[in-house]
């Protein structure tokens, strides 16, 4: 069940909010517990019992770690308990495909005979496993309490940010869950616009772009420099307006639902460092890897050879905790190395428009070009899209992807969605009185969410594209 479907936003959706707000309040967190494996076993129903399983063991950790003073061989168990379970699921077949490639390099074994373990990946299994860990080192550090174990259950399952996030920590929602907000109708409303503006960015700017980063990354090999760089370029865009739809989707549903989630996104593409846009991109994961992996690790606090070294370790493993494979490990390694370089520069550059203009350019090419291994199917896929870069430039290809409809209808919503919010702005001033009137302002957002969403409709590609995280 999509967001974008028309089962979530016809019947599930405007079903749970009347009914959420309906019930008496101690009612609602069952609700949204139901809801939510509702939502998660409509994908696969065998997904439920591990999210289940996974429930119970972390709350019975929890209470353990509670119970004995915050052990740290608890706390310890309770890390390990996690990552076994993302491990066999996750990466049982990169780990065995490459022990048999191995093997076979070294003579030990036939080529061929053995391709790896085939094990179901449980959607949403990365990131409910760091919320879990996360969880479990706030109770360690005194900084979260443990409450019953329905509102845990159901800040692990609540389906807005259960399959790709935002990563939300338990002492942000428990207390939420905790003590329900009444209904509000400014809330209710921002949640609604916030959902219509993440619906238009998936529908018609990311799955309208998809189609240029296909015409590269399906056959990569000896196309032109032109294809090469609008691909890139393409899914540089879709990434960005794909993952951030989710994110502003599942916040609006939240906020609908009264509850709130972390923001996600500040415009990464205007970063100016590569720090500077890890501040700005994915800043649940980014912040995440920082408290609980980079800082463990040392931080900064032991120089700057051990600095790199923790900066690089962070990295790699966050790339590889984007996919099973050896590319992601390596997209992650790239903003390593430019993460040690930037921090080596710091201090030492001065601060001029010049220089912001050069920082800005340089974190552009290494975030496009660091995108390849992200999008490729493997790294000799990647190497083939920079073997193409090196090609002569021939206009020809991408004017003709340029010209194709997907492209037209992406480029169209681009720039209704820039003039729409230049007008928005404009116009706030002198309508503001007029827009907290509270007859007005429900029938403006009614008569203007009605026409974003047909806009969507009629600017959408005809076939579903899925979220692009929701592989991870």
């Amino acid at each position: 069940m999509l967001f974008s479907s028309a089962t979530f936003l016809i019947i599930f959706l405007p079903l749970l909010v009347a009914v959420h707000w309906a019930v008496p309040t101690r009612a609602r967190v069952p609700l949204l517990l139901v809801a939510s494996y509702v939502f998660y076993l409509s994908w696969n129903p065998i997904y439920g019992l591990l999210l289940a399983g996974s429930t119970v063991g972390n709350f019975a950790l929890a209470k353990l770690l509670e119970r004995t003073n915050r052990s740290r061989g608890v706390l310890a168990v309770a890390v390990a308990f996690n990552l076994v379970v993302l491990a066999f699921f996750k990466y049982a077949g990169l780990l065995s495909r490459s022990a048999a490639q191995l093997l076979a390099w070294l003579g030990l074994a036939s080529a061929g005979r053995f391709d790896g373990l085939h094990v179901l990946l449980p959607l949403a299994i990365s990131f409910f496993t760091f919320e879990m860990i996360s969880m479990q080192v706030d109770i360690y550090r005194g900084d979260a309490r443990m409450g019953s174990f329905l509102v845990f259950a159901t800040y692990k399952a609540f389906f807005p940010k259960l399959i790709s996030g935002p990563i939300t920590r338990y002492r942000q929602l428990a207390p939420q869950l905790e003590r329900p907000a009444p209904l509000q109708l400014a809330r209710l409303q921002s949640g609604v616009a916030l959902f219509t503006l993440g619906l238009v960015k998936k529908l018609v700017l990311a799955d309208n772009l998809s189609t240029l980063a296909d015409a590269l990354f399906r056959h990569p090999q000896g196309q032109g420099a032109g294809l090469a760089l609008v691909g890139i370029l393409g899914f540089g865009f879709q990434i960005y307006f794909d993952f951030s739809a989710y994110t502003d989707m599942a916040r609006g549903v939240s906020r609908v639902l009264g509850l709130e989630l972390p923001i996600n996104f500040r415009f990464p593409y205007a970063a100016t460092s590569p720090s500077d846009f890890w501040a700005r991109w994915h800043i649940s994961l980014s912040t995440w890897l920082r408290d609980y992996l980079y800082i463990p690790l040392g931080g900064n606090r032991h120089g700057r050879p051990a600095t790199y070294r923790n900066l690089m370790i962070t990295m790699a493993l966050g790339g590889l905790w984007h996919g099973a494979a050896w590319h992601f490990m390596l997209w992650g390694a790239i903003h390593g190395v430019f993460l040690c370089v930037s921090h080596a520069l710091r201090g030492r550059v001065r601060g001029t428009w010049v220089t912001r203009a050069a920082g800005w350019a340089s974190t552009m090419v290494v975030v496009f070009g660091a995108w390849v291994f992200f999008r490729a199917a493997t790294v000799g896929q990647a190497l083939d899209v920079f073997r193409d870069l090196a090609r002569p430039l021939d206009l020809a290809a991408p004017t003709a992807l340029f010209s194709s409809p997907s492209a037209g209808k992406a480029l169209a919503g681009l720039l209704a969605l820039l003039i729409a919010s230049a007008g928005a702005a404009r116009l706030a001033r002198p309508v503001g009185a007029l827009w907290r009137r509270p007859v007005i302002r429900p029938a403006a957002l009614a008569v203007g969410s009605l026409a974003c969403w047909t806009i969507a409709d009629v600017l959408s590609r005809s076939t579903t594209v899925p979220f692009i995280y929701f592989h991870f």
